[in-house]
């Protein structure tokens, strides 16, 4: 999706998204993915099939409802301010943030999770997205830097310990999410501090 500075020109947007998204899910669910195009999803939402291609890159990201992930400002902030948790806590909050980041608005996870179930091609295209978010943070603080987490402290400084660390938080992501998606979207922080107490138990006994 195009950027721009206009808060009426970015609301429009968002709204614009969130109608291409609730037409190609609506498809999908009454006629299934393989029956459903581009163009008529892009008559339901009330625009041209190449104004799709502005907001999505393919048909199975409009059924989902899937961007691509960021890394904010705001999001590192958050990550630099959290001193007083532990690391895999502080990075499992992380990597949720950026993994959140690809959700557009309007998404009902409750159906996008139906939808995937019945469709195995769309459950693999949201592991695909999930597994863009990690790597988008194993490049932006680690990989693509001369020391790993620039200027955020109480984080390894050793590069093969900090991709091991973010890809343990990404499992803690995954149980959190797996395990009750409600808490998960009520509660974010109690999802995950739960899902991190199980990874503590379990690597306590099984290492």
């Amino acid at each position: 999706m195009q950027s721009d500075t206009s808060p009426l020109l970015a609301q429009r947007q968002e709204r614009t998204w969130a109608a291409i998204h609730d037409a190609a899910a609506s498809a999908t669910i009454d006629r299934g993915p393989h029956e459903v195009t581009v163009a008529q999803i892009a008559e339901a939402a009330g625009i041209s099939p190449r104004t799709f291609f502005n907001y999505f890159d393919s048909k199975e990201d409009a059924i989902v409802g899937v961007r691509a992930p960021r890394l904010t400002d705001e999001t590192l902030a958050r990550l630099r301010e959290s001193t007083d948790l532990r690391p895999l806590v502080r990075v499992s909050r992380l990597v949720r943030d950026v993994s959140q980041s690809t959700i557009g608005p309007g998404v009902d996870l409750e159906r996008r999770r139906a939808i995937a179930r019945s469709h195995p091609h769309l459950q693999a295209r949201l592991t695909q997205v999930f597994s863009a978010s990690r790597q988008l943070v194993i490049a932006r603080m680690v990989d693509d830097v001369d020391r790993p987490w620039p200027g955020i402290d109480g984080l390894p400084s050793d590069p093969e310990e900090s991709r091991a660390l973010i890809l343990l938080a990404a499992s803690v992501v995954t149980h959190a999410w797996m395990t009750d998606l409600d808490q998960f979207t009520s509660d974010p922080d109690g999802a995950l501090d739960r899902a991190v107490a199980v990874f503590r138990k379990v690597t306590s006994t099984a290492v």
